[in-house]
């Protein structure tokens, strides 16, 4: 019998179940895949947070508590039921997303020191007529544990040769657009790729300049690098100001690293001036490449507010020359590329939060793939569905 294998993605987004509004409709079923809370029993094989088995992806503490953005994990499965343990670190009612191989993707909210069964009898777990012997299930939350039926074990699913990451504010991480990060241009961007390991250190609020930003005590985006939680108010109650390190080096080195940064540090009341914000992002750079020495680095230019200008609206980009001047900084060394987002959205791609729609997000990730395939003569290999819920249209053609 052919092996096939089944793999189970995890990802946790940081909200609630929120209303969303289509074409200012509210949508209907809008999360679709709630499952319940169930009790272990002995029909059940348990395996810790620290088994080997589990593939973590994204930023997790020594405590098995997850931080943004698109924390996850993936593991490799045989039988026909596999089930999540949340720790008493699970923020109430957070909404997780998850999927089986490369299937669409699937949201449940879950709770603190619950179980929860992913998958079951209602799952598609057949390749046709065949029976695989292991699946991989991903989800992208403080884990307590994986269970699967006691009869199966898990295993740790393969990891990809190639590996990015992406640093930024709230714009990467998808902040007000329909289901957050998945819905965001750093989501869209790697799994349009493909077949890549990728990272999101984007943050809502972040800073590029360190210590300079809302009255000066809070720490930029290279602090939070090279720590591992996030700058919310979670973390804050958990570690104070003093959250655990994050080893960059041990992780799998990145071969593509995509920086956007501007949009807070240009905010009231921040207001940081160019030359603070051009120092910084050179020190940034300068970090990453230690870090890392052969990964390429796309700055990407931040676009701004546009401004209604008599019969048209005109857009903006934030330290526009500053960040091109880290471009030339680095230019003769060859490892740093610039991405221009000038011209590439309108005014209707802004939502009334002043972040991008889901079309915006889809706009900048399109142009950012085709960019890489171009220009860096990397594949596009997309494993599934990239963009979730986006299945509308008009159902009539007349008018």
């Amino acid at each position: 019998m052919r092996v096939i294998h089944r793999f189970l993605t995890f990802f946790i987004l940081a909200v609630t179940s929120a209303t969303i509004l289509e074409n200012g409709q509210v949508r209907e079923n809008p999360y679709p895949g709630q499952v319940s809370a169930i009790a272990l029993d002995n029909s059940w094989n348990t395996y810790q947070p620290d088994a080997p088995e589990i593939s973590y992806k994204g930023r997790w503490d020594s405590k098995h508590v997850s931080w943004w953005s698109a924390p996850g994990l993936k593991v490799e499965f045989s039988g026909d039921k596999l089930a999540l343990s949340f720790g008493q670190s699970t923020t109430p009612g957070v909404l997780v997303a998850y999927r089986v191989g490369s299937l669409d993707w699937q949201f449940s909210n879950v709770t603190a020191d619950s179980t929860y069964q992913f998958v079951g009898p209602w799952s598609e777990l057949n390749d046709g007529e065949e029976i695989p012997e292991k699946n991989v299930f991903e989800m992208r939350v403080q884990i307590a544990g994986v269970a699967v039926a006691s009869d199966a074990v898990l295993s740790k699913p393969p990891t990809f040769e190639k590996r990015i990451e992406i640093i930024g504010g709230s714009l990467a991480s998808g902040q007000f657009a329909t289901y957050e990060t998945l819905s965001s241009w750093s989501f869209l961007f790697a799994n349009g790729l493909g077949n890549v390991e990728y990272g999101i250190t984007a943050y809502p609020g972040v800073c590029l300049a360190d210590l300079q930003c809302y009255g000066g005590g809070t720490h930029g985006v290279q602090w939070f690098w090279h720590h591992a939680s996030d700058p919310g108010s979670r973390a804050s109650a958990a570690y104070g100001h003093e959250p655990e390190d994050w080893d960059v080096g041990a992780e799998q080195p990145a071969d593509l690293v995509i920086i956007q940064m501007g949009g807070n540090d240009h905010r009231h009341p921040n207001d940081i001036p160019g030359r603070n914000y051009y120092h910084a992002y050179v020190e940034l750079v300068d970090d990453i490449h230690s870090v890392w020495p052969h990964a390429v680095v796309i700055l990407m230019s931040q676009w701004g507010t546009f401004t209604k200008n008599n019969k048209q609206y005109v857009g903006s980009t934030y330290y526009l020359e500053e960040t091109k001047q880290v471009h030339e900084h680095f230019k003769d060394r060859g490892f740093v590329y610039y991405f221009p987002t000038e011209g590439l959205l309108a005014h209707n791609d802004i939502n009334p939060k002043n972040h991008l729609t889901d079309v915006g997000h889809v706009k900048i990730a399109s142009h950012l793939l085709q960019w890489v395939k171009l220009v860096l003569r990397w594949k596009l290999e997309p494993t599934g569905e990239v963009q979730s819920g986006t299945t509308y249209w008009n159902d009539q053609q007349e008018y």
